[in-house]
């Protein structure tokens, strides 16, 4: 599996996160809460890809 960056735009009530390969080519993106729900969300989301930054 390729290599991704994921980055991570926090706020007060959301993060909203952004997965890239190193062509810069969105692979994935999503706005979650701040709470513990919005956290465990974003884990399970980004376990997808094994080979993260």
């Amino acid at each position: 599996m390729t290599k991704v960056i994921i980055g991570v735009d926090p706020h007060k009530l959301s993060a909203t996160i952004e997965v890239v390969d190193r062509h810069e080519k969105l692979l994935g993106s999503g706005r979650l809460r701040t709470d513990h729900a919005g956290y465990t969300a974003m884990r399970a989301y980004v376990n997808s890809w094994s080979e993260r930054v």
